[in-house]
């Protein structure tokens, strides 16, 4: 049966001093003379019971300690120094470590974690949840994700995640707001959740801080249509395009905006796609541009036939832009990066087309005139979608119909040609509304 120690009393613990070599061989001389039954005890090891004890120090220091058995080996850890950490202290945290042998977790590896955990700034989160998400995601949406998330991390990732308040959140989010960008704000409010989410799962922090803020108080309803507005009459798309070929004129835009916006008529991809445009994806001997599937929204590779005119005018950028790095429409400011999404979308907006016509409205434009036009052009509506990338909706057919991403690419081919023709033509009429 093994031995109970008496516990430790304050008292006990205050009145010990470290016995040195000398003291202890004097007492063991003391008690051999005396006949004394007692045994020599040097006091330097004080048990309270459980396998905590107090270990007092040559230099006068006393030390908690908590001995225990984990993976059939004999482990040590320490509960930190009296009277900094009290006997009641010191005896919780030795239940707490028996709480956790208990549930087969050794109590040095949890303390080395919540250590960890403590330490961890917001950005060191934000980071590491990055990271995860490039496993799934494309780097489009890594981008984006990482630029409205600057609104904070800008502001408050230096700080413990564990530190950081619910007021600083709403505090980051009315910033957003005061600045106009209403739909980044719904974002971030919607990304720093699942952030936070993730830091619960990891245990990085107990309480998830964002489930409590209501949406509906803190941000001002986001007016984004889920139809994003497109100009579809060919007055109004004559017009449009007129307006693009005087964007570096009108607007001293940079030159990788000017060209994408001269290219996005003729191949009418989602923004993403045109920004982080790369020369390695681009043959203009073959006339293609394939983007891997890491890019693409729906996770599938696609191949786009280029038109002569889009050939024309990537031939016109290449001096310019493929010397300074991969992307075809770098940022003006950085080379390792492509233009931004709100630098696409304010373009738009000064030249006139708030509320008339987005980025995104070059897909509707094409998927409309390609709809009405359908007998000059003599294609179906799978190769209308197909040329816009979009999935096969029929499950079913689907899951059968898994040819390469070349599958109607002579018909993508031979449409998107007809398209580009389109333009051209309505653009060359006369002045007089068509």
């Amino acid at each position: 049966m093994p031995k109970i120690s008496k516990p430790l009393s304050d008292t006990e613990i205050k009145n010990t001093k470290y016995t040195t070599d000398e003291e202890f061989e004097l007492l063991k001389k003391e008690l051999e003379k005396s006949n004394s039954n007692e045994k020599a005890i040097r006091k330097n090891k004080l048990a309270d019971g459980k396998g905590l004890y107090l270990i007092i120090k040559a230099n006068g220091s006393k030390v908690w300690r908590y001995d225990f058995r984990y993976g059939n080996k004999n482990l040590s850890m320490s509960f930190g120094v009296y009277p900094e950490v009290t006997l009641k202290e010191a005896r919780e945290k030795r239940e707490e470590a028996r709480q956790l042998l208990s549930n087969h977790i050794n109590p040095i590896s949890a303390k080395r974690i919540k250590k960890a955990s403590e330490s961890l700034t917001l950005q060191n989160v934000v980071d590491e949840w990055i990271e995860l998400r490039r496993k799934s995601s494309s780097e489009a949406t890594i981008i984006q994700n990482t630029r409205i998330l600057k609104n904070i991390t800008n502001w408050l990732g230096s700080v413990a995640i564990k530190d950081i308040k619910r007021v600083d959140i709403i505090t980051a989010l009315e910033k957003m707001q005061n600045k106009g960008i209403i739909e980044s704000a719904h974002r971030l409010l919607s990304i720093i959740n699942k952030i936070y989410m993730y830091a619960v799962t990891k245990e990085y922090i107990e309480n998830n801080i964002i489930a409590n803020i209501d949406k509906s108080t803190i941000l001002v309803p986001n007016k984004k249509d889920t139809h994003l507005p497109a100009l579809i009459e060919p007055k109004d798309i004559k017009q449009l395009l007129f307006d693009i070929n005087s964007i570096g004129e009108k607007l001293r835009s940079d030159i990788s905006t000017v060209f994408i916006f001269k290219l996005i008529p003729y191949v009418f991809v989602r923004s993403e796609n045109i920004r982080l445009m790369c020369w390695d994806d681009v043959d203009l001997e073959k006339g293609i541009w394939e983007i891997p599937k890491e890019k693409m929204k729906m996770k599938v590779d696609f191949v786009c036939p280029l038109p002569i005119q889009a050939i024309k005018i990537l031939k016109q950028i290449e001096p310019f832009s493929k010397y300074r790095g991969k992307y075809v429409f770098p940022s003006p400011y950085k080379n390792d990066r492509g233009v931004s999404g709100a630098t696409l979308s304010d373009t738009l907006n000064k030249l006139g087309y708030q509320n008339k016509h987005t980025f995104h409205g070059f897909r509707s434009m094409f998927s409309t005139i390609a709809h009405e036009l359908y007998k000059e052009h003599g294609f179906h509506s799978d190769i209308i979608e197909a040329c816009l990338a979009h999935k096969e909706k029929n499950k079913i057919k689907a899951a059968y119909n898994r040819e390469s991403k070349y599958k109607h690419f002579d018909e993508k081919k031979e449409l998107i040609q007809w398209y580009a023709d389109w333009l051209d033509k309505i653009m060359n009429k006369s002045n007089k509304i068509i």
